[in-house]
């Protein structure tokens, strides 16, 4: 399909085909019919675009302030190459548009296909013939309103988040400073409500245009201006300003000042440089508010993105209410949008439309809209498969499949994978299709697929790697064993017990090679330190680990990720589960601030092993930056080690201590990828990379994760005994008895279910 695309680093627009969205839980896919251009908002974007970084810089103070606090985080090299792929990743533009619903994805039951609807929302409701978005932001348009003027509901939402929050009764008087698109809007608006509004741009054009839409407006530069305005309000000031201007200047703020009565309400809508002068706002005792975009609900993921609404009797007005109120608006005929006389171009020609947004261009438009053929169309979904395929070890060529294409793959595994002698990338699918279509040209993919389904049909990978977000690793981990391919799976192997079973059913019944990414046991300080160990002996682990904070907009903080335990902690779960030669048999986690498993960022965790063994995990997801970030300590029978940072490794043995020295810190990743392809391969692999690659103490580190989440919750020590046959069989365990599933260790360190066999981790020892 096509979309319109923005080149961070040059600033140009393109015209791209990228893979068609799908459509996730929760989420609406759209045929779009046209979609707005927001003068204001994208003709900045582009702009900072089009500047050299020294530009992009001084524009962007904030982002320049992450790339500092990356290079303390990560090092130099490291924020440079995640500085350069942002440059060279396009960025779709636009977040206002309208058109018919195709598909739905689970848990929407209130917008049906073959509905016209209006959608919002930045990485979503895009310049693009097909567009998936969250059905919090998308609302049904009245069969009165024409779907042209449907897709300016967005900002037609922005203007009215803004009234609201001037908190002033209908008939008021209220100045609007700036006739662009939201200021335009924003009068129609308040003329609707019977506000007595004004409007005040430095643009006669601006200026004449309100006029023409029989609005009250004037001129920004008319000498008097203030005692204008005063006596078209018989010599009142205003109840409220609204300013909805975009520029660096201070003025806007300033003359809002003079505007406005005693104890009045300044509401900053647009991007201005809030300076307010005392001598007018103190003296005044003005109050300054801000509109946050469409209303209450945006840049909460919760709402956006989750679907959860806000209890009407506290939140009346969200985002979403603000987008049908303004579609009623038009349906009543209150506003009309065909006064903003918007210039229309075919999205072929998207170029020529953010051309006509430079301020050079004579005849500027204040709205431009996209027109769509609507004839765009979402791939057929393959047919269900009848049963699953053979697993048959490739011959010549290995292809790798991915799903998901973000940082860490293309970071850090894709250039290992890239490095290894007959491998070939086959297809990459994933998310909205963007990355992949980008990802899958900058490393040569030989398709990029139209969706996951579509990939997984084709047959045409011997392994596919799971590189997805963590919500659908077991889900897609299952689909692609049980379609005959070999599997790498980040981690984690499933955020429930559900998904980890299902996993484990299918490795059982494709007998496919499997591998989980973690990528610590292949670190070289790890399998040096596990090469001295003495054979069989109970351990005592404790795995120390300074994450530091993540911002607050980090998806590791969406609760259907699953949170940094699941999703990060259990790397040094496993890491312990590779070093003890028993099995987990019971877990405790305590969470530092809070028992909930989705928010809780430090956390420690004790789990004990059927040999005796013990590990503990402290795991600070709080700590400052510069603090080392792993500290992993082992003791046993006359042999005690230290791994420091990955960069060296102690070992106190025979009245000596001995320090290897390892370059950059490797955390296996390289060895890792290579151990895959041999893995694929059939080739052999020799006792330690075996214990390596093994997908059974993998699904165990993966279940323990799991239990030590019901742990927090439940505030006491839970049993790690698998409660369904499918995962004690890949587990190496005896079937589980009524109670598996909450088996508690007994006292001495004896299983609450019979030991059964070694697992390959200890037979590998």
């Amino acid at each position: 399909m096509k979309t319109v695309l923005l080149s961070p680093r040059t600033g140009a627009i393109t015209v791209g085909e990228i893979p068609a969205p799908e459509a996730a839980a929760g989420v609406v896919v759209i045929r779009n019919d046209w979609s707005l251009i927001s003068a204001g908002t994208e003709r900045a974007t582009v702009s900072t675009g089009a500047q050299s970084l020294l530009g992009k810089a001084r524009q962007r103070p904030e982002q320049v302030a992450q790339v500092i606090d990356s290079v303390k985080r990560t090092g130099l090299v490291e924020t440079y190459r995640t500085v350069q792929d942002r440059l060279d990743r396009p960025v779709q533009l636009g977040y206002s548009c309208a058109g018919t619903v195709l598909r739905t994805g689970e848990g929407v039951d209130d917008i049906r296909p073959g509905m016209r609807v209006a959608a919002a929302g930045a990485r979503y409701a895009s310049h693009a013939e097909i567009v998936a978005v969250p059905r919090n932001l998308v609302v049904p348009v009245p069969d009165a309103v024409d779907t042209q003027w449907a897709a300016f509901a967005t900002v037609g939402a922005i203007a009215l988040q803004g009234i609201h929050q001037a908190e002033v009764v209908p008939g008021s008087r209220i100045a609007v400073i700036g006739l662009g698109l939201v200021g335009q809007i924003t009068l129609q608006l308040l003329r609707a409500y019977g506000y007595d509004g004004v409007g005040i741009d430095p643009d006669p054009a601006m200026v004449a245009l309100a006029e023409s839409a029989g609005l009250v407006a004037f001129p920004r530069e008319a000498a008097g201006l203030p005692g204008d305005v005063s006596r078209h309000w018989a010599g009142a000031d205003a109840d409220a300003v609204l300013i909805t201007a975009a520029t660096s200047s201070s003025d806007p703020v300033e003359f809002a000042g003079l505007l406005a009565r005693d104890r009045a309400t300044v509401v900053v809508v647009g991007d201005v440089n809030v300076a307010p002068p005392r001598s007018s706002y103190y003296h005044k005792e003005l109050t300054i508010r801000y509109a946050r975009s469409y209303g209450p609900g945006r840049y909460d993921a919760r709402f956006e993105e989750d679907g959860h609404p806000y209890p009407e009797g506290y939140v009346p007005w969200t985002e979403r209410r603000n987008l049908a109120e303004v579609l009623r608006l038009l349906a009543t005929g209150a506003v009309d949008f065909a006064r903003l006389k918007p210039r229309v171009f075919a999205v072929e020609d998207a170029a020529g439309a953010y051309e006509a947004l430079k301020p050079s261009t004579a005849g500027r438009s204040v709205a431009l809209l996209l027109r769509y053929s609507a004839t765009a169309q979402l791939p057929s979904r393959p047919a269900p498969e009848a049963g699953s395929r053979t697993w048959t070890a490739p011959r010549g060529t290995l292809r790798l499949a991915a799903i998901g294409a973000g940082n860490f793959a293309t970071r850090t595994l894709f250039p290992e994978l890239e490095r290894e002698p007959g491998v070939a990338f086959s297809w990459v699918a994933g998310g909205r299709g963007l990355s992949a279509a980008h990802q899958g040209r900058r490393w040569g993919f030989r398709t990029v697929a139209e969706s996951v389904d579509t990939g997984l049909a084709s047959g045409d990978a011997d392994c596919v790697m799971v590189l997805s977000r963590h919500d659908s690793h077991g889900r897609y981990a299952a689909r692609v064993l049980r379609g005959g391919a070999a599997l790498y799976c980040e981690k984690p192997l499933g955020l429930t017990e559900t998904e980890l079973e299902d996993v484990a059913d299918a490795w059982l019944i494709s007998g496919a090679p499997a591998m989980a990414g973690f990528n610590r046991r292949f670190a070289p300080a790890v399998r040096d330190l596990r090469a001295v160990l003495p054979a069989g002996a109970p351990l005592q682990v404790v795995h120390r680990v300074f994450a530091g904070r993540l911002p607050a907009d980090h998806w590791y903080f969406d609760p259907g990720q699953g949170g940094r335990l699941l999703g990060e902690v259990c790397h040094f779960i496993d890491t312990a589960g590779f070093l003890v030669p028993g099995r987990p048999v019971g877990v405790r986690a305590v969470g530092v601030d809070t028992r909930d498993p989705a928010a809780a960022q430090s956390l420690t965790l004790q789990i004990t092993y059927d040999d005796g063994s013990a590990a503990s995990i402290v795991y600070g997801g709080l700590t400052p930056p510069g603090a080392p970030k792993e500290l992993l300590e082992v003791a046993t029978d006359r042999v005690a080690a230290r791994i420091e940072d990955f960069r060296s490794l102690t070992v106190w043995k025979g009245g000596r201590a001995v320090t290897t020295k390892y370059r950059g810190g490797p955390k296996g990743h390289a060895a890792e990828m290579h151990s895959l392809v041999r893995l694929v391969r059939g080739e052999p692999l020799g006792e330690e990379t075996a214990a390596a690659t093994d997908f059974a103490s993998a699904l165990w580190s993966s279940l323990v994760a799991c239990r030590a989440a019901r742990s927090l919750t439940e505030d006491g020590v839970v049993g790690t005994a698998p409660r369904t046959p499918a995962l004690a069989r890949a587990l190496g365990c005896p079937p589980p008895g009524p109670s598996a599933a909450g088996a508690v260790p007994k006292p001495g360190g004896q299983a609450a279910y019979p030991a059964g066999g070694s697992s390959s981790t200890t037979a590998a020892r």
